[in-house]
């Protein structure tokens, strides 16, 4: 199993999108296997249906062990946690991908800290429970899982909470941005201007922790901060504003510390979800039955905490393909492990 799970990662390295040219690469690099990376392939290299059932079969709590030994200690890291569909498996008529998974990301360190598929008849927020071993970091999460009974685990797990605050909480939303927008002059304030590409963007940040008068912030667990974020885009087609509220246990007196929190959990989109996308083409993959959906975007996010760091400043595609032809390379990449 040693030798298939090495093989896997090397052709996810080498700019191998799928099994069958997993197996391909298999082949043409089988000496380089054997002799420099000590596998043995005693009957050569397993087809396509082998990798398949293998990748069906294996628990991915297993292959989940060698990331979180990566992470070491939590304490103040910021993860991200966001869902995704992977495009290919969503049945002709259907709204929704068959195969969805939740992610954990950190940001600052590249690496997918845990998955969960989400199952056939839920959403994200069922998922999340399940990957909140977090002590001592601090959660971002979409609107999605606003709801006190998650923001509850993630305090009793010993960790801190950034959480967006949407309209479904209808009672909390209307007090908490009411009471913003009528002090929003006399809080702590943060702001960012930006511009470029022929437009602009300021962006505002304030901050309240003075929540004694809303009674709904009983309900919400550890809750002792409201953030207001507020950005005004200049372009061409004219001025666009929008506001947005958070939910959060920390108690900074500082509003920068939430901007740059709001702003870092979008990293698991354009680190992690735009790259398996783009770069690792996750979207086309096929695979859904078993555990082999799951599988494969764990090694697919090995892959990606690997090469980001190598510090060669040239984009992912163009290190995956220098690792399908130089050998030393991908050596060198496999020692980030």
């Amino acid at each position: 199993m040693v030798d298939i799970l090495a093989l896997l990662l090397c052709g996810t390295l080498a700019s191998c999108d799928d099994l069958l040219e997993i197996c391909d690469y298999g082949r043409a690099r089988l000496a380089f296997l054997r002799a420099e990376l000590g596998l043995s392939f005693a009957n050569s290299i397993p087809s396509e249906d082998t990798l398949e059932r293998l990748l069906k079969r294996l628990n991915p709590t297993e292959l989940e062990q060698t990331l979180r030994a990566c992470a070491g200690s939590l304490a103040r890291w910021q993860l991200c946690v966001d869902g995704k569909e992977h495009r290919a498996t969503t049945p002709a008529g259907q709204r929704h991908a068959l195969v969805r998974t939740v992610s954990v990301w950190l940001a600052d360190a590249h690496l997918s800290f845990g998955q969960a598929q989400i199952g056939a008849k839920t959403n994200e927020k069922t998922a999340i429970p399940a990957l909140l071993d977090v002590a001592g970091s601090i959660v971002t999460i979409d609107a999605i899982a606003c709801q006190p009974d998650i923001v509850g685990k993630v305090v009793e797990r010993g960790a801190d909470y950034v959480i967006a605050l949407k309209k479904n909480a209808k009672t909390l939303y209307e007090q908490a941005s009411e009471h913003l927008l009528a002090r929003s002059v006399h809080l702590p304030t943060w702001r960012s201007v930006y511009k470029g590409h022929g437009g602009g963007e300021q962006r505002t940040v304030r901050i309240c922790q003075d929540l004694a008068l809303l009674e709904a912030c009983a309900d919400w667990p550890g809750l002792r901060t409201l953030v207001l974020v507020e950005t005004e885009r200049h372009t061409r087609q004219g001025v666009a504003r929008t506001q947005r509220f958070y939910l959060s246990s920390l108690t900074d007196h500082d509003p920068a510390v939430y901007a740059r929190l709001v702003r870092g959990h979008w990293a698991v989109e354009n680190q992690l979800h735009w790259q398996l996308d783009l770069t690792f083409k996750e979207d086309q993959s096929r695979l859904r039955t078993g555990h082999a959906a799951l599988n494969t975007n764990i090694l697919r996010q090995t892959a990606l905490y690997l090469l980001a760091q190598d510090p060669k400043p040239i984009s992912l595609n163009r290190k995956r393909k220098q690792a399908a032809y130089d050998n030393e390379y991908l050596r060198r990449l496999l020692q980030n492990a």
